[in-house]
């Protein structure tokens, strides 16, 4: 189960039905990182990560959503949650690996989103969709 955080201070939902909304939430993405003050080079880590899911969203799901938290005190960031309803990954384990390769790309997608985020959680199975939770804190 994924742990959503409670101390959101701003948040702001991008339905992800096109692709064009994958690159609504990567825009929307940076915005809040820009309003945070992180690195230009956190920036675009975080604006890649959201970009990775929501294409995984929309390829594999066909729809879902990008929830974009600003978090405030004790440690101030941005959280990332993608959500489908989707057929979900049979094998978590194996994504994250690294060995991974899926039938319509490299496979690289999640794994590269947790690499360049601070933290990182997923659910997933099959018939229950998948929810990944990323957080990217001011430092």
């Amino acid at each position: 189960m994924v742990n959503v955080t409670s101390q959101a201070v701003e948040e702001t939902e991008i339905p992800i039905l096109a692709e064009d909304d994958i690159v609504r939430a990567r825009s929307r993405g940076r915005e809040l990182c820009r309003s945070l003050g992180l690195t230009e080079i956190n920036q675009v880590k975080v604006a890649t990560a959201i970009s990775e899911l929501a294409r995984n969203i929309f390829q594999y799901a066909g729809k879902g959503e990008i929830l974009l938290k600003k978090l405030g005190q004790p440690r101030p960031g941005i959280e990332i949650v993608a959500r489908d309803k989707g057929p979900g990954i049979p094998d978590v384990k194996l994504v994250l690996s690294g060995t991974y390769r899926s039938r319509t790309g490299m496979g690289k997608g999640i794994l590269g989103a947790r690499r360049l985020v601070d933290h990182f959680e997923v659910d997933s199975g099959p018939d229950r969709g998948t929810t990944i939770l990323l957080r990217k804190y001011v430092k």
